[in-house]
């Protein structure tokens, strides 16, 4: 099976959910199937992808217009307001489709979708990965004050419509949680709806077996990213003061690139703010618990995958472990609200053997359930049966 990806990006460095999905995804299908990759990209691409792709074009990102006035009075919801389409992505795609060469056409991600043309002649997989109306939604459930609220009630309608008309045309759209794949159908009834969640690199995300401070929380992710942002100030500010009233001497350690201002600001002898590391992995060796206290957002928490896959007891929101394979007390404690979350997190800072079981329970989940192999043979069961594509011709036998 040969596939042409689009995405709006070069999937690496592995910082995101989407490069992680689409670089580990190929590098365990690229014996068995070829993949050509378009995206958007400002320099040549990274070397490790070189070998994952038979071919990779790109070109600079188109860069957005400013909008008149009146365009947004008459046009406030137009789905094509919501991405910058790129003349030259669209004729390099269309050529490409014209060529007869592929079986089918996966697009990852959002901002390049509006440069596919109408008819595309083969199976079109829509690899949305969250889905926007909910994130939105989410987003409009958590406002503080009516201005915030009305922005993102607006952009949930937005996003209704950008999905309609880019999404439902699709052969299959996938998600990778239940919730996200349900709200998508309420808006796109007819579109065939898939799930796969996110796996986890298991080798490379394991207990490392150095010591574990007693006395330290943690909690990673980007924190340029509003869900993210929005987490992290709800723990140190709301979170973090309830635990230390209890057990003074715990620290919170949030761990992530581009801290924006008021993130940096929390930095105190109880808040450390890193700032980008080359490795999360001794961070979350060390600390105690990782607390992921999301109230905004959709999708699947890669952070939850890691975080398990090293062994560690996490204490999350409901929000935090949405789509994931949980069970409360056995392999994740799941509270909601600052006060019930920070009990929880005192209740397992005393108990270590509760806080070893349910690390080992959630290592286990991953072996069990989130291996990328795993994922990945998924997406392969799915692009085939999109294709019609018969097993005897995969070129090595599916382990």
């Amino acid at each position: 099976m040969r596939v042409l990806l689009n995405c709006d990006r070069f999937p690496y460095p592995l910082h995101n959910g989407q490069n992680l999905r689409i670089y580990h995804y190929v590098r365990e299908l690229r014996d068995r199937h070829e993949f050509d990759l378009v995206c958007y990209g400002d320099r040549p691409p990274p070397e490790p992808l070189r070998g994952l792709f038979r071919d990779i074009w790109w070109t600079p990102r188109p860069i957005a217009s400013s909008e008149s006035f009146w365009c947004r009075v008459f046009h406030p919801l137009d789905p094509e307001r919501m991405a910058v389409p790129s003349n030259e992505m669209a004729r390099e795609i269309h050529a490409r489709l014209r060529s007869g060469v592929y079986d089918l056409l996966w697009m990852s991600g959002w901002d390049t979708v509006i440069n596919l043309p109408r008819e595309k002649n083969l199976p079109f997989l829509c690899d949305a990965v969250d889905d926007g109306v909910l994130e939105n939604w989410n987003a409009l459930r958590a406002s503080a004050d009516i201005h915030s609220a009305l922005i993102s009630f607006k952009r949930v309608l937005h996003n209704v419509t950008f999905e309609r008309r880019f999404f439902a045309p699709a052969d299959c759209a996938l998600f990778v949680s239940e919730r996200d794949a349900s709200v998508f159908h309420r808006v796109c009834r007819k579109t065939p709806v898939e799930v796969i969640q996110n796996g986890v690199d298991s080798e490379y995300f394991r207990p490392l077996g150095g010591s574990e401070d007693a006395r330290c929380i943690v909690f990673e992710g980007s924190m340029s990213f509003l869900p993210n942002i929005d987490a992290a100030m709800f723990l140190a500010t709301e979170i973090l003061p309830r635990v230390r009233e209890v057990l003074p001497d715990v620290t919170l350690t949030i761990v992530g690139r581009d801290p924006v201002a008021e993130v940096r600001n929390l930095k105190s002898d109880r808040v450390r703010v890193t700032g980008f590391v080359d490795d999360v992995r001794p961070y979350l060796d060390a600390a105690a618990l990782f607390v992921c206290p999301m109230r905004r957002g959709a999708g699947i928490k890669n952070k939850v995958l890691q975080a398990w896959s090293m062994g560690k007891a996490v204490v999350a929101s409901p929000l935090a472990t949405g789509g994931l394979e949980v069970g409360d007390g056995k392999n994740v404690v799941i509270r909601k609200g600052a006060g019930a979350l920070a009990a929880a997190v005192v209740e397992l800072i005393r108990n270590e053997p509760q806080r070893r079981r349910i690390g080992l329970a959630a290592r286990q989940t991953i072996l069990e359930h989130y291996t990328w192999r795993t994922k990945a043979l998924q997406l392969e069961n799915l692009m085939m049966r999109l294709c019609r594509y018969p097993t005897h011709k995969v070129r090595h036998a599916v382990t």
